[in-house]
């Protein structure tokens, strides 16, 4: 069998084991909800993130690789700094992409752990010689509240199927270009004491395949041209809003409706010109090439408005 059909064969029995989406028995209380999303304080910190300053790599220090990760779109490594904190960096393509989408997730209310973008660094039992490619940095053990990496959750059979909150953040899937979510992308983190309103979060994580195009297979990302040039919204399919989506996970986003839209994108219409600039900073974009996401995003933004409730 061709390796392209395959692929498709493999794509249709990963889907099927999601055969549709199952609401919750009961609908999650507001302190369930708070594990997810969680009302932001005005003017978040969008360059540095959650974690602040404070929790940045040193880009100064020479890193020990642990471990060489070549599966999945972006290589990446494991390693470990002389300061003995641990951290998995990924490569590009999804370095940048994954740091803007994270910071834009924490912005309007979405748990994220602290990722940083490195520009410049070297490591020790690399495959390239130094200096390295621009990484994406995520600490496996954060100091923050004691955050620690668990299980998956799932969009199709997870607590918060048919909230507001859930459909409003694949909404913004689906602005941001990602199609990539499975299962394997999304993390629950346990935390020793309550912060940002909850002692567990569900977090969207691994958010690397955006800013391009949906799709099955080598769906382009930071593709600016791409991100200009493709849909958002197609219209509408009775009382759900049709998007321009093509992935395995698309019934994900097929009974989302104008109400779902005009919610996420109430919530990104808050942020600050200083916000945006700093989301794309933090991602190492230069001024010219995020201005033009930015605008992109914000068109899309007020298409989703403009939809009748």
């Amino acid at each position: 069998m061709p390796w392209k059909v395959c692929l498709v064969a493999l794509g249709c029995l990963a889907a099927a084991c999601h055969a549709s989406v199952a609401p919750a028995g009961n609908p999650p209380t507001p302190e369930k909800i708070a594990e997810l999303w969680h009302d932001p304080e005005p003017n978040r910190d969008l360059f540095w993130g959650v974690g602040g300053q404070r929790l940045a790599p040193d880009a100064s220090l020479t890193y020990k690789v642990l471990e060489v990760k070549r599966a999945g779109f972006s290589m990446g490594m494991n390693v470990v700094g002389p300061d003995g904190r641990k951290w998995s960096a990924k490569l590009p393509p999804e370095a940048p992409t994954e740091v803007v989408a994270s910071r834009l997730l924490w912005g309007v209310g979405y748990h994220q752990p602290p990722i940083y973008y490195v520009g410049k660094w070297n490591a020790d039992g690399a495959p390239e010689q130094n200096p390295q490619l621009p990484a994406r940095f995520r600490e496996s053990k954060p100091d923050l509240h004691g955050l620690d990496a668990g299980n998956a959750w799932s969009y199709y059979d997870g607590p918060f199927v048919g909230t507001r909150e859930q459909n409003g953040l694949l909404v913004l899937m689906a602005m941001l270009g990602n199609s990539d979510l499975k299962d394997q992308q999304n993390v629950v983190y346990k935390l020793k004491d309550h912060f940002e309103g909850a002692s567990r979060w569900y977090v969207a994580r691994d958010l690397g395949q955006s800013f391009g195009r949906t799709g099955v297979l080598d769906a382009p990302r930071g593709d600016i041209k791409v991100f200009e040039d493709t849909p958002f919204i197609k219209g509408m399919a009775g009382e759900y809003v049709r998007f321009d989506w093509r992935g395995r996970h698309g019934r994900l986003v097929d009974r989302l409706t104008p109400a779902d839209v005009h919610w996420i994108c109430d919530k990104l219409e808050r942020l600050t010109d200083t916000q945006w600039q700093d989301a794309f900073r933090a991602g190492g974009y230069n001024p010219d090439i995020a201005g033009r996401f930015i605008r992109r995003l914000k068109q899309k933004i007020k298409e989703g408005q403009a939809l009748a409730q």
